[in-house]
């Protein structure tokens, strides 16, 4: 299990990192080319669209294997495993490893996946924040005497 915790851990390093350098970069963008910015943030929100839409069915089956866990955990309760302890009763406590096992990477993906949609939220604030600012500029512009 001290495997999949590290395998865990650094596929979730690897995202935040990535998001961060898109962001970091993002904003380098924005702030050298104001006129261009909001193009450069429409293109990485169509690229965060296409990786949510591709990874769709891969998030929909690990959230499946999620409810799955949650009613296998129902059934296994503790005086049972205690039970399969005292009475050796290794194919089941090795199934019910590989279950959580399972879990836990069906829940990274979960998470990885909220980290998606994390990232197309900010995008999609920055999108809006662009449009009332510019329609208040608009407006100013207009009312100006």
């Amino acid at each position: 299990m001290g495997q999949q915790i590290d395998q865990f851990c650094e596929a979730l390093r690897a995202k935040l990192t990535n998001v961060d350098r898109s962001f970091d970069g993002l904003k380098a963008k924005i702030e050298g080319r104001a006129q261009s910015a909001e193009h450069d943030v429409r293109n990485q929100l169509a690229q965060v669209q296409t990786r949510i839409e591709m990874d769709r069915a891969k998030v929909s089956a690990a959230q499946g294997k999620l409810k799955g866990w949650v009613e296998s955990r129902k059934s296994a309760t503790a005086d049972r495993i205690a039970a399969w302890k005292d009475q050796r009763e290794t194919s089941k406590l090795q199934s019910r490893a590989d279950e959580a096992e399972a879990y836990a990477a069906a829940a990274l993906v979960v998470a990885l996946a909220a980290v998606d949609d994390a990232e197309q939220s900010a995008l999609e604030a920055w999108l809006a924040r662009q449009d009332a600012n510019s329609a208040l500029a608009k407006q100013a512009v207009t009312s100006a005497p």
